[in-house]
């Protein structure tokens, strides 16, 4: 009688064990539910194409007849308005602009009279956007205002432009607002038959226009340097190209001037990036 009382009083016992078992299973599984959906992949959302709907489309990089030029040369603008532009150097660029779309360097007439001298030349003109305004239509209006200025001064007008890309300036807009307004600028230029192609740096490149790659010529800006650091900057590259031109500043004691070296992969490919006009 004792052992069967003592059964009879061990069954709630098991009965309630039974029931904290199931509950703790429960717990456990609906914990590997939550912990499952926490560790469960977010949705992919599909990126921004750099560029906006009815953007421009540009030519390819256009090939142009074998031909060289002496590889180191010059850049100027209106910083140098004032300064005896140097002799030497086998290729000069000129600024049309006066550091933002829509202005004016004072002395471009005469820089560009020293520029065809050399044995090539090309100009450049500055890029921004204040953010506001169709992109398209803005960049457009940037680059018949630069071809105006220079037509002016130069008669027949200069067949490479290119288009100076830098933080300095304003760019208000999205990554691919700004690259639109670049896009509409370089296909103007284009329809108006000139090579263009894109200074700015790494840096400035990926933050300005993101991940826009036109593929178009680019010149390399590398700040304070010699012809050595130009030389090792040859292998970098931005927006979707090799360095073709690399730009330095070369302090002496006459001042600073922007100084430049072709690449060496593009000394034979100096129709591309310069205006050689009847040198050969």
């Amino acid at each position: 009688m004792a052992n069967g009382r003592a059964r009879t009083a061990g069954v709630p016992v098991l009965v309630l064990a039974v029931v904290l078992a199931a509950m703790l299973v429960g717990a456990m599984i609906v914990r590997s539910r939550i912990d499952h959906g926490a560790a469960a992949p977010l949705p992919t959302v599909a990126p921004l194409p750099p560029l906006l709907d009815g953007a421009p489309k540009l030519e390819p990089w256009p090939v142009a007849p074998a031909a060289s030029v002496p590889p180191l040369g010059y850049d100027v603008s209106h910083p140098q308005c004032k300064t005896a532009l140097p002799a030497d150097g086998g290729f000069a660029i000129v600024g049309v602009t006066g550091g933002r779309p829509f202005s004016s360097n004072k002395c471009v007439g005469s820089q560009l009279a020293w520029a065809v001298t050399k044995s090539g030349h090309a100009v450049y003109v500055n890029s921004g956007y204040p953010g506001v305004g169709d992109p398209v239509a803005y960049g457009t209006s940037i680059a018949n205002d630069a071809v105006a200025r220079e037509h002016a001064q130069s008669g027949g007008g200069t067949s490479v432009w290119w288009l100076d890309v830098e933080t300095a300036n304003t760019w208000a807009g999205t990554q691919q607002q700004n690259a639109t307004v670049l896009d509409a600028i370089a296909s103007r230029l284009q329809q108006l038959g000139a090579r263009v192609g894109i200074y700015s740096t790494p840096g400035m490149w990926l933050e300005i226009a993101g991940s826009w790659s036109p593929g178009l010529p680019v010149w390399y800006a590398t700040g304070p340097g010699t012809v050595l650091t130009a030389t090792q900057a040859c292998s970098g590259s931005f927006a979707g190209s090799p360095a073709a031109l690399v730009q330095w500043v070369q302090r002496t004691a006459k001042g600073e001037f922007d100084r430049n070296l072709v690449c060496p992969a593009f000394q034979n490919r100096a129709r591309e990036l310069l205006d050689l006009g009847s040198h050969p």
